[in-house]
């Protein structure tokens, strides 16, 4: 049986990295691998952002971390946006990364440790994103 954590959260700076403890309403939604669970089998992420800085393009990674995570961090890139406002005061419409998802990931965790999330964004502003992380835990 799987057992999935999903955090999220944004990112307002270019190269910063963001750590995610929140899910929607819950502030502080248990980061602890759950008993008897000792991998990180999948991996879904979904991205946008508001291409309120003109002339960006730059690309999500996300960081997987802390004391369940064995074998060190895991850093994966995970999609990229960019935009060009065409137009002075014009309304553009959000832009949203397909989905990424890594069915395989086979990253070894500690059972009954914390596992830290974190996600960033490198290369040239494109705005605010907001980010959304799921793990999914297996045997």
């Amino acid at each position: 049986m799987a057992r999935t954590i999903t955090v999220e959260g944004d990112i307002n700076a270019i190269d910063t990295r963001t750590v995610l403890t929140a899910q929607g309403s819950v502030t502080a939604p248990s980061l602890v691998i759950p008993a008897g669970m000792t991998k990180i089998k999948g991996i879904i992420v979904a991205a946008s952002h508001d291409g309120a800085a003109d002339d960006g393009s730059a690309l999500w990674f996300i960081r997987l971390g802390g004391n369940a995570v064995l074998n060190g961090e895991q850093v994966i890139v995970v999609g990229a946006g960019g935009n060009q406002t065409v137009q002075s005061g014009s309304d553009a419409a959000p832009n949203v990364m397909v989905p990424f998802v890594l069915e395989d990931a086979d990253i070894d965790v500690r059972p009954s440790d914390t596992v830290s999330i974190s996600a960033e964004f490198a290369g040239v502003d494109i705005g605010d994103t907001a980010i959304a992380i799921t793990l999914i835990y297996g045997k």
